[in-house]
């Protein structure tokens, strides 16, 4: 089955998917950064305060995500949805309306907590639950919506702030997620969604099918050694390419580029990280997660290394290029992952419990390299340090192969 006619065949949960991923964008950091010089000015803060209240915001709604992304488990998946949504409009209207700190911190807690994470938690989970033997395919097809979202939203709401300012751009934002977000889960989802969902998952969710490990608790994961040599691997993407993504005019400068050189570069990490997420998903439905995982973060150690060895402008495009490949298949990877390993019955509270851990990594990462840059180490000692931590985390999911045939068979 062809990705058109699986898009035609369960074109219902694929909208569901693809829509949630698209919305998340509006808790993303790409977007939320577009405002933050207006921000400044209406409340008069520093670039370090601003800093501060994004990072407790952010940590604040990791820690959030892992009670409230577990509920998915446990209630109806439209139901679920319907909240989330009614989350996200509402932590738009409090930025709109935000008269003091405290507002504009509820604001970005929700946006980040609705928007950021259990958009993209949602849609994930449920393209995992929902598919078995084409889980790659709903996944990279769904996830696509994130990079449809990088691809359009900033240059419409840079145009946008231009004309209503960011008060009015905020309301704007939260009328349009009201149009269109909930018709667009109602109408996709329908009385019951496992109506739509692969043959088979429909008996397994009635529980006539046994796959392994579909019934794995959140305890039980967290004495699993494999948990602890998939951990790395599974944020080493997001934790490296925050910090070199937030300090690329450092970068840039220590290489000898100019910004827009390393500016230009995103469009190659743009098409990469989408094209990388259509090819994972027939290879994860052919090969296993299992079997990919451990050589997903090589197109991210050759990029690395590329900028270690040369100076040349151009290799800022060859860089940008492979690690958007890493970044384009890890989603799909990692949640397969979760489902081929711990199964699906609890997926909703093990991934979210992932996800906290990623977010929590790319808190920290942003203070590591500010830190390491303040304390006088250079690009190549942090570039040193990154290429081993990928090679220590390949080496490490490298043993997640001796589950393989226990999962096929």
């Amino acid at each position: 089955m062809n990705f058109f006619q699986f898009a035609l065949r369960y074109h219902r949960l694929v909208l569901f998917g693809l829509g949630l991923t698209f919305f998340s964008s509006f808790g993303q950091t790409f977007l939320i950064s577009l405002f933050v010089p207006e921000f400044q000015n209406q409340f008069g803060i520093s670039n370090a305060y601003f800093g501060a209240i994004y990072s407790f915001a952010t940590l604040t709604s990791a820690f959030t995500l892992v009670w409230f992304g577990a509920r998915i488990d446990r209630v109806p998946l439209k139901k679920y949805a319907l909240t989330v949504t009614g989350g996200l409009i509402l932590s738009t209207l409090i930025i709109a309306t935000s008269q003091w700190i405290w507002m504009l911190f509820l604001g970005l807690f929700g946006v980040r907590l609705f928007g950021q994470g259990l958009c993209g938690h949602t849609a994930n989970t449920s393209m995992a639950r929902y598919f078995n033997a084409l889980r790659g395919k709903a996944l990279s097809i769904a996830n696509l919506g994130f990079s449809i979202g990088e691809a359009i939203l900033p240059i419409t709401i840079t145009a946008m702030l231009s004309v209503v300012g960011w008060r009015m751009g905020w309301t704007f934002i939260s009328i349009f997620i009201l149009l269109f977000l909930p018709a667009l889960v109602i109408a996709a989802l329908g009385r019951n969604p496992l109506v739509y969902a692969e043959e088979g998952v429909r008996d397994h969710r009635a529980g006539t099918e046994r796959l392994p490990g579909s019934h794995w608790r959140r305890r039980l994961v967290l004495r699993d050694h494999r948990f602890y040599l998939l951990l790395p691997g599974s944020f080493a993407c997001p934790f490296l390419l925050t910090g070199f993504f937030l300090y690329q005019t450092q970068l840039a400068s220590f290489k000898g580029w100019d910004i827009e050189i390393l500016a230009s570069a995103f469009v190659a990490f743009a098409v990469s990280k989408s094209a990388a997420s259509i090819v994972s998903g027939p290879l994860i439905d052919r090969f296993k997660a299992c079997r990919i995982f451990p050589f997903y973060l090589l197109p991210l150690l050759a990029g690395l290394l590329l900028l270690f060895a040369f100076n040349h402008p151009w290799i800022a495009f060859g860089y940008m290029f492979l690690a958007g490949i890493s970044m384009g298949i890890a989603a799909n990877v990692t949640t397969s992952l979760y489902a081929e390993l711990y199964g699906t019955a609890n997926l909703g509270t093990i991934r979210s419990m992932m996800t906290m851990f990623m977010v929590i990594s790319t808190a920290i990462s942003p203070i590591l390299f500010g830190f390491l840059l303040d304390a006088g180490f250079s690009f190549v000692m942090i570039i040193q340090g990154s290429i081993t931590f990928v090679i220590i985390s390949a080496i490490l999911a490298i043993f997640i192969y001796r589950e393989v045939e226990n999962i096929i068979s």
